[in-house]
């Protein structure tokens, strides 16, 4: 029988649990909010103008109080106003969807899943891009987890005619991302604290290619799984590298171009903090009104049916190439925090009220 003392015990840790997750969240609002507002700064210097005037911040400030329960999450939505000049309502702030929506979609022992990449060609098997060979636990594998020894995971990547690409198990936005010739691959150079997985160099298409050789220029999909359990496509996105990086991640300066349902792009493209870039690509002058994408629904489709394999999140980011003979493949997915933040400003609200309350 449980003493009295132990339940005293149970209970006072609890309790503690609890005042620390509430504690560690009210954290997390605060430092999403600051991060708006260093954003919004940028915005309005680089536009050299302010477009939300008190009278509408104080309209905002009401809006979030009514219909997300806090005033506090005017910072978001200030921030979009100010990137689209105008106020959308049905816009969802980055701290609620962090933070309150996503928890409840996406829960954390499935989202987590999505940071293991060396499981990822088993989850999603002829829709991902396959190893060559895995690194687990400092344990050398072939594509059906049979453990290989140093020598025959070296002689596989060697035997390649072109460039392994390896990536951390944990890695997001092209971050560790290593790029070698088979023949100058040492394994005791490589990261120690993290599984990897070593993949051929894909190549893209002729059309996607153009607007930045460097990089492999990828699509990114957000789906989302609704009440009815449709699987809804809420928005594609192009992102492109920049500046001659082998990624096209935007923390390395990279931008991104909405693409419309009916396969036209937008005119502009955006820097990660949702600023233009223009009409143009910095580097190779390519107008983005002159790109056409044939392939949304494709891709579209592609990603529906990958969301199907994986149903335990609601929210899935995609990462898709098209190949050569402008096919589809899946680089990588993610369900911890696929974020939307410029996207829903420039283009949102991409969610009903009643999917995100």
């Amino acid at each position: 029988m449980q003493s009295f003392s132990s339940k005293i015990s149970f209970r006072l840790k609890r309790r503690l649990n609890y005042y620390n997750a509430t504690i560690n969240n009210v954290i997390q609002h605060y430092m999403s909010r600051d991060r708006a507002d260093i954003i919004r700064k940028m915005v309005v210097s680089s536009k050299g103008r302010e477009y939300v005037n008190r009278q509408l911040k104080n309209e905002i400030k009401k809006y979030s109080k009514e219909v997300f329960g806090n005033a506090g999450y005017w910072h978001w939505l200030v921030l979009y106003s100010e990137l689209r000049e105008d106020f959308k309502k049905g816009w969802i702030p980055i701290d609620y969807y962090r933070f309150n929506f996503l928890p409840r979609v996406n829960p954390e022992k499935f989202m987590r899943i999505s940071e293991t990449k060396t499981m990822d060609h088993k989850t999603f098997n002829g829709f991902i891009i396959q190893p060559i060979v895995l690194r687990i636990n400092d344990i050398f594998y072939d594509p059906d987890l049979k453990q290989i020894d140093e020598k025959e995971a070296y002689l596989r990547l060697k035997n390649l005619e072109d460039e392994v690409v390896i990536k951390p198990d944990n890695g997001r936005q092209g971050q560790g991302v290593i790029f070698k010739a088979p023949d100058r691959i040492n394994f005791y150079t490589l990261p120690k604290n993290t599984d990897l997985v070593f993949q051929r160099k894909v190549y893209q298409h002729e059309s996607i290619e153009k607007i930045h050789t460097h990089s492999v220029n990828t699509f990114r999909v957000l789906s989302f799984i609704n009440k009815k359990g449709e699987i809804e496509i809420k928005f594609i996105i192009l992102r492109f590298g920049a500046g001659g990086k082998r990624v096209d991640n935007m923390n390395a300066g990279g931008g991104w171009l909405y693409i419309y349902p009916d396969g036209k792009g937008a005119t502009e493209a955006y820097n990660k903090y949702g600023i233009s870039i223009g009409d143009k690509h910095p580097d190779t002058g390519v107008k983005f009104s002159s790109l056409k994408f044939p392939y949304y629904e494709k891709i579209s489709c592609f990603c529906r049916k990958a969301h199907e394999k994986f149903p335990y999140t609601k929210v899935i980011g995609w990462d898709v190439y098209l190949d050569k003979d402008g096919e589809p493949n899946l680089i990588e997915w993610n369900a911890n925090n696929p974020t939307i933040d410029v996207v829903e400003a420039h283009y949102g609200p991409f969610f009903k009220p009643e999917e995100i309350m």
